[in-house]
């Protein structure tokens, strides 16, 4: 089994999803560090709860990749819960990195372009631009469709709504399509001004319901945690293949 040193990935990392060009509320990085360097098994998820960090311990994993961290804007006092977690992780030599913005945007790797992979979109263009910075993709579907053929296509993604949330009102067919994963339905104007038929997003907001309909813009929701595997998952792969370390992908799907 090939072991790799912790700050060596975390720096191949920090690099490669350029976490410095985004201005996030999430501490994007090397989060926990534990005494372990050595890192023979990285474990991913979207989430980095107790019971994640449980099964990260029981696969024996060193390492916990994810795109919500716990390091969300100041640091809380580290009391009740939080400081239980912790010590999950210091006392089990599990270490934490946690990309979120970053790994929604990259144009390969991230959420967004992911999920454009799996619709075969062609013309990929970077799209929503959030602090300097761009969020999510758009592109163009193979042949127009109906929304519900795109959610068809969308329905067997791990934790997906079912069925996918709906907001029919933009043109048949559909065309053109933007993806900002998560909690993305703030990007409706931006579609409607770049004549993009179609938003992909994670999790629904009420307000989304009238914007969507007052911009003539269709919404499909699939889910805020399902919308945001696929950046994980494409960073497992590449680690495996770059540092050659064995590999765990750790579902924790919320139905949200």
């Amino acid at each position: 089994m090939n072991a790799a040193n912790l700050l060596d990935i975390c720096s191949f990392l920090d690099t490669t999803l350029n976490h410095g060009a985004f201005k996030d509320a999430s501490l994007n990085g090397l989060q926990i560090e534990s005494g372990q360097h050595s890192i023979s098994k990285v474990g991913f998820s979207v989430d980095a709860g107790f019971s994640v960090a449980e099964k990260a311990v029981e696969a024996r994993c060193q390492l916990l990749v994810v795109h919500h961290g716990v390091l969300w804007g100041e640091c809380e006092p580290i009391t009740g819960p939080w400081a239980r977690k912790l010590s999950l992780f210091l006392s089990r030599g599990l270490s934490l990195y946690a990309s979120h913005l970053p790994l929604d945007g990259h144009i390969e790797l991230g959420n967004a372009a992911q999920m454009a992979l799996l619709l075969k979109l062609s013309h990929l263009a970077p799209c929503f631009n959030f602090g300097g910075a761009n969020i999510g993709v758009r592109g163009q579907l193979p042949a127009p469709t109906t929304l519900a053929e795109v959610a068809s296509m969308l329905s067997g993604i791990e934790g997906a709504l079912t069925p996918p949330f709906q907001l029919p009102f933009g043109k048949s067919p559909i065309s053109t399509v933007g993806i900002a994963t998560g909690a993305g339905t703030s990007v409706i104007p931006d579609c409607a001004a770049l004549g993009i038929d179609l938003l992909i997003t994670g999790e629904p907001k009420q307000a989304a319901y009238h914007m969507a309909k007052e911009h003539q813009v269709s919404v499909l929701c699939v889910g805020h945690y399902a919308s945001e595997t696929f950046g994980v998952r494409a960073l497992e792969r590449v680690l495996r293949e770059r540092f050659r370390v064995e590999t765990a992908w750790l579902s924790e799907p919320t139905g949200i």
